[in-house]
């Protein structure tokens, strides 16, 4: 258990501490941005999965960054823990991170009037965080880029924004405003399969 706690403090510390500072500094600015107060479901869900998903990004992309240094990543293939390993632990820490993050925003809405049904939006929302940030970090890994990981993201980000993704896609991001929680199952679905792979891949990396 101490272990265990050690490799958790390490390893959020390297990879999750200034990007979650970076993504309360973000959600603290939204409603600068925009308004949160007195929304009804639809402009709830716009807000949600327009502005609020964006922290997908500085959470998920980044979780490999530390060990894209070549002298690092000699250091790293040295541990007794496998990389893939490490990189498992810090998604579910950043998910986790996410879920947390978007209820506290969820319910500081609703006490700010707004009208929308909490857990399924917070579940949604998250869902759309993790594909949005998933997309990233799959091409960060693998394009050992995380540079190449944020350009996705956003690009991803902006397809839907723009409407070139459309609701009939099941990369559509912004689903919850048409109170169509199936796309959401996709997105899961694809968020999986893409962290899935990603981590196979680093598997059969360091073995080569």
């Amino acid at each position: 258990m101490v272990r265990l706690w050690g490799i958790l403090k390490a390893n959020f510390r390297l990879s999750i501490q200034n990007n979650l500072l970076l993504a309360v500094l973000y959600l603290l600015i939204v409603p600068v941005l925009r308004s949160i107060e007195n929304l009804n479901e639809v402009y709830s869900a716009e807000c949600l999965e327009q502005s609020v998903i964006l922290i997908g990004i500085l959470l998920i992309v980044p979780l490999h960054a530390a060990e894209q240094g070549a002298a690092i990543r000699e250091v790293v293939y040295t541990r007794k823990i496998p990389q893939w390993m490490i990189l498992l632990i810090r998604t579910i820490m950043a998910i986790i991170i996410l879920l947390f993050l978007t209820g506290i925003f969820a319910e500081i809405m609703i006490l700010e009037n707004c009208t929308f049904p909490y857990m399924s939006y917070v579940i949604g929302t998250a869902i759309s965080e993790l594909a949005l940030g998933g997309v990233g970090y799959f091409t960060a890994v693998l394009s050992d880029s995380v540079i190449a990981g944020y350009l996705v993201s956003i690009g991803y980000f902006l397809f839907n924004y723009l409407g070139y993704i459309s609701d009939t896609n099941i990369f559509w991001l912004f689903s919850m405003g048409a109170d169509d929680f199936e796309a959401k199952i996709w997105l899961l679905g694809i968020s999986i399969l893409l962290i899935t792979i990603t981590l196979i891949y680093m598997k059969k990396k360091k073995v080569c």
